[in-house]
């Protein structure tokens, strides 16, 4: 058998050789790694940023609707208190026009006073044109107010008195289309149609209008006795009487028209 040859054999280490020593160097990173390790602090940065663009978003709404409520808060409060400001002053004028319609005339040689509060004249005529003119300024100052509306009713009131019964009338039909919400106001201008129509005769109208006045259970017996007094003004005494009768026996001891009912039932039985 014939040697083969060292070509024909692997290559492998000879025993006599020497084991090459294994590098204990770390291993450079390779330029990908670098650029990735490179990229943290910007990453982080990023991460920060976006973080604290949402906390401060957050604190700007907190902070927003902050402001926004103190501002309302604030706005309400002042628009309160110049609310409450100007009912009072409508208050303190219609109190003026109440106080010089209610004092008394002066009497036969007695002097007016200039400083008396309220003040005081020689005639009705003179106090009516005062009160007047207390509820025009009042009316005009403080039109949309509670006490502008009864310093309306005042005024009519007057008008009435002194036999102007169509401006007392317009006043008292303006003031119930407004359709006011004071129930105890709108008995009031109801019972002045009432009577403005009982002076002119239209006596349906008038029916009508102490109708809507009774409407409300706290003055039907009033209503009812103006009723009776347009029975008697027809001719229709018995109505009047039937109508009196029966007032007298709901009205307790105590009833503000107890007497009323009594002198006119006495005036009108044989």
């Amino acid at each position: 058998m014939s040697n083969q040859t060292s070509d024909s054999t692997p290559n492998r280490r000879d025993d006599d050789e020497p084991e090459r020593a294994i590098s204990r160097k770390p291993v450079r990173p390779t330029q990908s790694t670098v650029d990735a390790l490179a990229d943290v602090p910007e990453r982080f940065a990023d991460l920060w940023q976006r973080f604290a663009a949402k906390v401060m978003a957050y604190f700007s709404r907190a902070l927003l609707i902050t402001v926004g409520g103190l501002i309302a808060f604030t706005a309400a409060w002042g628009i309160g208190q110049w609310m409450e400001a100007r009912r009072e002053k409508a208050t303190d004028l219609l109190g003026k026009a109440i106080h010089i319609a209610e004092a008394d005339l002066l009497r036969e040689g007695e002097k007016e006073d200039p400083e008396a509060d309220p003040p005081r004249y020689k005639t009705a005529k003179e106090r009516s044109e005062a009160v007047f003119k207390a509820v025009d300024a009042l009316s005009q100052q403080y039109g949309s107010s509670d006490a502008a509306k009864r310093g309306a009713l005042l005024k009519a009131g007057l008008l009435y008195d002194q036999g102007k019964h169509a401006e007392a009338e317009a006043i008292y039909r303006s003031f119930v289309d407004s359709k006011p919400a004071d129930a105890s106001l709108l008995v009031m201008a109801n019972e002045g149609l009432g009577l403005c129509a009982e002076a002119r005769s239209d006596f349906a109208a008038a029916f009508a209008a102490f109708d809507r006045q009774a409407s409300e259970p706290f003055a039907r017996d009033r209503a009812r006795l103006h009723q009776a007094r347009v029975y008697v003004k027809q001719g229709n005494k018995q109505k009047a009487i039937d109508m009196y009768k029966e007032l007298l026996a709901k009205a307790g001891s105590q009833s503000p028209i107890r007497d009323e009912v009594q002198n006119r039932l006495a005036a009108l039985e044989p």
